[in-house]
């Protein structure tokens, strides 16, 4: 570990043990009396491995990689840290890509190589935090499996056997098969992203290509969340709460401290609010995750009862009328006396029944976060939307911040009207015009708000889809995408990537041999994001747009090549026009040039644009408002010329399309929804899931939404408009052997990606289930015992769906797995954690010491690269031949998607990964 002494390893290994484990300071509704075992070393054990060879130099490579001390042990150096370690660095910003949240960071290089990474204090999102996996950017940058070279099979597919080609041969024939599909069938040609930075050059490839056929995972991660937010705001899919200003922060499901899409960038603004501001921090979840852990209030309710939480106080700030009334009758869609007929049966104490959530805490906390708005907001993310009953769920809980007037305002809960950076002040070079061709697998007829208002797609139905026929694949281009191991059904996965009849060919990108790379025919060196140019942001907390960016902090290790590189030559060599929006003097330097062209700098400190960026990272408007309140922002008298106002609703359209509505008696913008205000009541989901002309409401809102295209006929539903709670069909009677299955990430540990980091994966590599201390009894269970868990698929996803034949029956696959018995767990369910379990990936992510000797090596540089550190000091690898030898805290963990179904939510296709009824057994 860097030269630690065997102290400060152990203390590492403590401080990991704490972040992974979490506290349970603040928790007053449930705490653990008793620790989460089964993930950290016992002192006796890293000391005995740490002894091993101590004294002994370690070997390495031709390039010696950072972060491997050469005096281990006895010999360690004197002086630790070395105060000169990182004297005459040159300090290059970029920005991370091991997770979502894409923090700024600055790489502290020396004769070519980065030796250290921090975050940039400049990047107005991160602000100069990092969080583990960030810090660990070292181990992906010089792993000694990295990726450097191509490679082509040479056996079946999925055998193992390969051979080193070179980028000639590599371009020669996929520019051969792909020109072959677009002659044919160009929307054959599927690209699957895993998590892609990298939209401009993608989206250029694949418009001038011809085909809409770009797949993703937007289904397995936010859809729920994002449709709801949607049908209230149409403007944008993604809420960014105003934490920092907030006086009541309550959170449903979201663990921020740990996994949110914000992470690092949320948790500082939350924890500001509550030390800085005063706020109060209240969390729902079915497990005790590090963010439940640290608030000031922690509650259990069983999996998928968000909804009915959040409508039950709804139910109390209606009954003792705590509502903005002002806010409400200004800027909702319906009348008080509406809502509070629909919400009549939801009381406090029928929560109580179906969540477990006493009564008496769901209406106090009520009243509380009634009384600090408008700095309140409410957050949510997986632990309430991953459920067939998601949309709804947070439907229910967007609600609360209309009732107490919050939406928009200072502390309450806010959004972004982009994404990220400013497109149309600061656009990518020009892009080809956007291809009319349709696809199946990219809009996938079953699903209601897939593809409504933003291009989600449901990402978790393409093999089976395959695996039917419905669709077929001549090229198949997979990009930072690991889906043999992270999508649902891995045996689907599987045998869809095996078959040469459902994939003609198949080119994985990827810096890591991964688990799709395994399958792949032909798998490319892709650059880590140390190595590239890019413009980026991530929602902005600050809520002004921002840009941020990459630079090469070094040059690719072997022959890496950034997508970037790769589609232009693609296209250039594919022709057919294609080469005409690749032109080859458009570089990448050149291209950043024009991207960032508009980007202000002091003229006395900088001769450009390029330059300030490359030493500042990121830009951030200081004259810029934050976006607070938009829709009152006055329409001008040039906006208003020639407008039209509508007598009954005070709706402002020109040309026929809404631009405002009138505000006590002046014109306002207003929300961009078909009503111009807050959609409580929405008629245009009713009539988008009846599959009706939807024209009329979406010029209204003259922002987002369109009809769901042809193919969809066939397909309706009748979606109830109000906001409502919807019963998981498969929860309500479940056999004495069932439980509810939950999913989590680790703090240090995205989905896929970050198992191979050794600094990470010494922390956490080993995911036992979790269950609670009544349900072990009920079991005959103690912490260490083995248990078989069998997944069914969802009746009620059967039933509105049926149409895609997954039945509701038991999954061939089963998990074999130990137990920690915690009361960091809801009594109905049980959670195992995802990122474990892989079987390629590294030897790091295996849990082996020595890295495999396959053909597949000859894409590596193990001469080049050597971390004899990991070979001498992992202590975790698992030696056991079963459960009955297994030692706590060994191995690789489990691969919880094996037993996870294929389970869309109808409405905005979101994978139910917390819905899962599982059949547990205890093992002798």
């Amino acid at each position: 570990m860097r030269g630690q002494t065997a102290t400060d390893r152990r203390a590492f290994l403590r401080l990991g043990g704490l972040l992974a484990a979490g506290t349970a300071a603040g928790c007053r509704a449930t705490r653990s009396t008793e620790p989460v075992r089964g993930r950290v070393a016992t002192e006796a054990e890293s000391e005995e491995v740490w002894k091993e060879g101590a004294g002994d130099p370690y070997e390495l490579g031709d390039l010696p990689a950072p972060g491997v001390c050469t005096l281990p042990g006895p010999n360690r150096k004197t002086r630790f840290p070395d105060p000169d370690k990182y004297k005459g660095t040159q300090q290059v910003p970029g920005m991370c890509q091991l997770c979502s949240t894409v923090c700024g960071i600055i790489g502290h290089v020396k004769d070519g190589r980065i030796i250290k990474v921090d975050g940039n204090p400049k990047d107005p999102n991160s602000r100069g935090r990092l969080c583990a996996r960030g810090q660990a950017a070292l181990n992906h940058q010089y792993h000694p499996e990295r990726l450097l070279y191509p490679l082509r099979r040479v056996g079946a597919r999925g055998e193992g056997k390969w051979r080193r080609i070179s980028w000639e041969e590599a371009y020669t024939e996929l520019a051969e098969r792909l020109r072959a599909c677009r002659d044919s069938d160009p929307t054959q040609f599927a690209f699957h992203q895993g998590r892609s930075r990298s939209k401009d050059p993608v989206s250029s490839f694949l418009n001038a290509f011809g085909t809409k056929t770009q797949l993703n995972h937007r289904g397995l991660c936010s859809a729920a969340r994002r449709a709801a937010n949607l049908t209230y705001l149409f403007e944008s899919d993604w809420d960014l709460g105003n934490y920092e200003n907030a006086k009541y922060i309550l959170n449903f499901g979201s663990n921020m401290f740990e996994a949110h899409q914000g992470h690092v960038s949320g948790a500082q603004r939350i924890q500001n609010g509550r030390f800085g501001n005063g706020a109060k921090f209240v969390t729902f979840d079915v497990r005790m995750s590090n963010t439940a852990g640290n608030s000031d209030e922690f509650f259990m309710p069983a999996p998928g009862t968000d909804g009915a939480v959040a409508l039950a106080m709804a139910h109390t700030i209606l009954k003792e009328d705590l509502v903005d009334r002002e806010f409400f009758d200004e800027w909702a869609n319906c009348s008080l006396e509406d809502l509070v007929e629909e919400l009549k049966d939801y009381t406090p104490e029928w929560a109580e029944q179906v969540s477990t959530v006493p009564a008496g805490d769901i209406a106090r906390i009520a009243r509380e976060f009634a009384a600090a708005a408008p700095q309140a907001t409410t957050m949510c993310n997986r632990g309430s939307s991953a459920h067939v009953n998601g949309y709804y769920n947070d439907r229910a809980i967007g609600l609360l911040n209309v009732l107490v007037g919050s939406v928009g305002k200072v502390g309450g809960w806010c959004w972004m009207w982009t994404g990220g950076y400013d497109a149309k002040r600061f656009p990518p070079p020009s892009q080809p015009p956007s291809t009319k061709a349709k696809s199946l697998l990219a809009d996938p007829p079953e699903f209601v708000l897939a593809n409504t208002w933003n291009t989600m797609r449901v990402g978790e139905i393409v093999y089976w889809y395959l695996a039917q026929e419905r669709a077929k694949i001549q090229v198949y281009m997979s990009y930072n995408l690991d889906s043999p191991l992270t999508w649902p059904e891995m045996d689907v996965t599987r045998n869809v990537l095996l078959d040469e009849e459902k994939i003609g060919f198949h080119v994985c990108i990827n810096p890591f041999f991964n688990e799709t790379a395994s399958f792949a025919d032909m798998v490319l060196p892709w650059t880590t994001y140390m190595e590239r140019w890019e413009c980026d942001a991530r929602g902005a907390y600050n809520l002004k747009p921002y840009l941020g960016v990459r630079w090469p902090m070094t040059a690719p290790l072997g022959e890496a090549k950034d997508i970037r590189e790769i589609l232009p030559e693609l296209a250039r060599r594919i022709g057919g026009g294609m080469e005409a929006y690749f032109p080859e003097e458009l570089d990448n330097r050149r291209y950043m040039e024009e991207w960032t062209r508009n980007v202000p700098y002091d003229e006395d400190k900088y001769d450009s644009a390029m330059e300030f960026l490359s030493t500042e990272g990121a830009f951030e408007d200081p004259d810029e408002e934050p976006y607070f309140e938009p829709y009152l922002k006055p329409l001008s008298d040039e906006e208003m010329a020639g407008a039209e106002v509508d007598d009954e609703t005070g709706i402002i359209t020109r040309d026929g399309k809404g631009i405002g509505i009138l505000h006590r008696g002046k014109p306002v913008v207003g929300f961009k929804t078909p009503s111009r205000k807050l959609e409580v009541y929405s008629e245009f989901v009713q009539r988008t899931a009846r599959n009706e002309d939807t024209s009329d409401l979406t010029r209204i809102a003259n922002s987002k939404g369109k009809n769901r295209a042809s193919h969809h006929r066939g397909h309706e539903y009748e979606i109830h408009p109000w906001p409502m709670y919807l019963p998981i069909e498969e929860h309500q009677e479940l056999d004495e052997d069932q439980l509810i299955m939950t999913s989590f990430k680790w703090n240090v540990h995205n989905h896929g990606r970050t198992a191979n980091l050794k600094w990470c994966s010494e922390i956490v590599h080993s995911n036992p289930a979790w269950i609670h201390p009544d349900t072990a009894e009920r079991f005959g269970l103690r912490s260490g015992d083995w248990i078989e868990v069998r997944g069914y698929r969802s009746r009620f996803v059967d039933r509105m769906m049926p149409g895609l034949e997954l039945g509701s029956g038991e999954i061939p696959s089963k998990l074999e797995l130990p137990v920690v018995v915690t009361r960091g767990v809801h009594p109905r369910a049980i959670a195992i954690s995802n990122s474990l379990g892989h079987f390629e990936y590294t030897a790091v992510a295996r849990a082996e010491r020595k890295s495999r000797s396959g053909s597949e090596v000859a894409g590596m540089d193990s001469q080049g690269l050597r971390d004899a550190d990991w070979e001498r000091n992992m202590w975790w690898q698992d030696t056991s031949t079963g459960p009955g030898s297994w030692k706590r805290n060994r191995g690789n963990g489990w691969a919880q998607n094996q037993i996870l179904p294929i389970s869309p939510d109808y409405i905005s296709g979101q994978q139910a990964f917390n819905s899962t009824v599982v059949r547990i057994r205890k093992l002798s």
